[in-house]
């Protein structure tokens, strides 16, 4: 049967016009980075104190020529805000309250006069807050007030566009079958320019937040579907690097982030700097073509041989018309027989449980993606409070990301494998994490330490991701793959979901989040251990393959497991047991050109 990849041996696994339309899409990648990380500064926390009336006054009589900005505020703060002690690992500081004040009604502001001293009484802030504005000019933080009681309220929307990431690639995964990667982009494309306008606008925080969901909502699909089309044109040896550098351009995203937020201080003017230039990708309906594989599948011959017609001109090469025609022809017995034919039989996720060895194995690469994506998002939503230069401290934080993607393509195929490789990134991005903890806190000095091993978390953490998509595609069998990708990607939402609430515990103590991480990403790792080796290995191909794949059986053992399994013949249609498969040689299957082309979103 023809199928697209006997194409691709005469149009080129990588040509020209796949070049072309590869480096297209993938400038797809960059709003979705945009938008996932511009949480970082459109909802930055500033220090806030309340806000007392007649302070201008105050200032307008006392602070004239001669006294500095500082000088003026510190002495009326110290008539109107109340001092906090606070007992940390630096010792005992004196902070000023940021939700208390005294109540000083009907009483004048005169230079030098202590409220302690006077027996005021505190109150909570009953006129608003003042923010400093040193840095940022506004943000949604300063601007819907997400301080005192509802300070959770800034990690809350992370969350919710955590939310909204989960229910796109759920959406548009179905979508882009259903009616084709090329119009599914323009859908989202038109989700994100419209929610992405509406955040700039939004009145108040519940508004905020729903808009955010969309712009998570279409933002995903819109990588979702990147991925696809930017990997579907390309040959099985060349899809993994296609896979993963498409990843360079997201770090670009994420790297311009911090570049835009730099010189744009306004929040609602920043949401408005990364969501109308999508506008331009409504262009690519008339430039990328629609993927050749979606409309062979979808019986649309006539389309798919336009496309392969032009590719073949454009890389200058020949594409035998027998080789056309024989295609047509079997789509056409195809749709003549498909009344007829049995119904091919699916597999559901009860499955993946049902049986011991494939139970496990699910289990663990569940956790494997839950940990990834908590501790990746973790990470990146977190640093602002790795160094006192918010802008610094994310540009690094994406930068780590570019060596980390370009040395996880290479270790990928190296002895290491796929096992020891994710395994060992894991490992040593937890102990990183974990290591800041011994770095001392009140040493300013030594700040360059802790941002120094978190950035190594980062790096590791970042391999990683791209390692296990790759290496879970491999475990699974062909049967049954959709639905563990899918389940490993509701596993990988879930962890992202709660990275930016597990943020919020560095109230407590703020090294904690970063051991959290790290103990994390250590036990994943660990458990990795325990996953068969996929690299120079003939992959599983049917639900038995699967669940007999790096079990190993002792010899005098395999007829005494050959009768177990043959009481399931539906299962196991073959009495044939496999002996010690994570040690045999097989078929060199690296390209793996059966795996889902769906991107599980990073």
């Amino acid at each position: 049967m023809v199928q697209f990849d006997d194409i691709l041996q005469y149009l080129g696994a990588f040509g020209r016009y796949q070049v072309r339309t590869y480096l297209l899409v993938c400038l797809l990648a960059i709003a979705p980075a945009l938008h996932m990380f511009s949480q970082v500064f459109l909802v930055a926390e500033t220090d806030y104190w309340c806000y007392v009336s007649g302070v201008e006054d105050y200032e307008q009589q006392y602070c004239g020529d001669g006294v500095s900005d500082d000088v003026c505020e510190d002495t009326w703060k110290n008539f109107t805000i109340p001092y906090e002690v606070e007992d940390g690992i630096c010792g005992t500081t004196y902070e000023y309250s940021q939700c208390y004040r005294y109540n000083t009604s009907g009483v004048g502001y005169y230079p030098g006069i202590d409220p302690n001293l006077n027996g005021y009484e505190t109150m909570e802030c009953n006129e608003g807050y003042q923010y400093d504005r040193s840095v940022y000019k506004s943000t949604a933080f300063t601007e819907f007030d997400l301080v005192c009681d509802q300070y959770y309220l800034g990690a809350l929307s992370s969350t919710i566009y955590m939310v909204g990431i989960l229910f796109g690639a759920l959406f548009f995964g179905a979508l882009s079958d259903w009616i084709g990667r090329l119009k599914s982009l323009m859908v989202s494309v038109v989700i994100l320019v419209v929610f992405g306008t509406a955040v700039a606008f939004s009145p108040n925080y519940i508004t905020f937040c729903i808009f955010r969901f969309g712009v998570g909502f279409s933002a995903n699909g819109m990588f979702l579907i990147a991925f696809v089309l930017a990997t579907e044109f390309v040959g099985p040896s060349r899809r993994t690097v296609a896979g993963i550098s498409i990843e360079f351009f997201f770090c670009f995203g994420y790297m311009l982030m911090s570049v835009y937020a730099y010189f744009i201080r306004e929040w609602w003017k920043l949401q408005l700097v990364i969501t109308v230039p999508n506008v331009i990708f409504l262009c690519y309906y008339f430039v990328v073509p629609e993927s050749p594989r979606w409309l062979i599948v979808n019986n649309k011959i006539d389309e798919a041989e336009k496309i392969i017609r032009k590719c073949a001109k454009v890389n200058k090469v020949v594409v035998p018309e027998e080789l056309l025609t024989e295609l047509r022809e079997e789509k056409k017995k195809e749709k003549s027989l498909k009344e007829d034919e049995e119904p091919v039989k699916t597999y559901g996720a009860l499955e993946l449980f049902r049986l011991p060895n494939m139970r496990a194995k699910s289990l663990n690469l569940f956790y494997n993606w839950f940990t990834n994506s908590f501790v990746y998002y973790g990470l990146s939503l977190n640093t602002s409070n790795l160094g006192s230069n918010d802008f610094l401290s994310a540009f690094v934080s994406a930068a780590v990301e570019i060596p980390a993607y370009a040395m996880s393509i290479f270790i990928l195929d190296s002895r290491l494998g796929r096992r020891w490789s994710l395994c060992l990134t894991m490992v040593i991005g937890g102990i990183a994490c974990i290591s800041t903890v011994f770095v001392p806190a009140c040493d300013s000095s030594l700040e360059w330490v802790g941002v120094t091993l978190s950035m190594i978390g980062k790096f590791a953490i970042s391999a990683s991701f791209a390692i296990v998509y790759i290496y879970t595609a491999e475990l699974y069998p062909t049967s049954i793959r959709n639905v563990g990708m899918g389940l490993c990607s509701m596993s990988a939402r879930i962890g992202g979901m709660l990275a930016p609430q597990m943020i919020l515990i560095g109230s407590i103590w703020e090294p904690l989040p970063l051991i959290v991480f790290g103990a994390t990403s250590v036990v994943a790792g660990l458990l990795a251990i325990l996953l068969p080796e996929t690299y120079n290995k003939k992959l599983p191909e049917t639900l038995e393959e699967g669940e007999n794949f790096g079990k190993k059986v002792k010899k005098n053992k395999a007829l005494e497991v050959t009768e177990k399994y043959t009481e399931k013949p539906d299962l196991y249609n073959s009495i044939d047991v496999q002996v010690d498969m994570d040690n045999q040689d097989g078929v060199v299957n690296n390209g793996f050109t059966d795996i889902p082309l769906e991107k599980i979103s990073t």
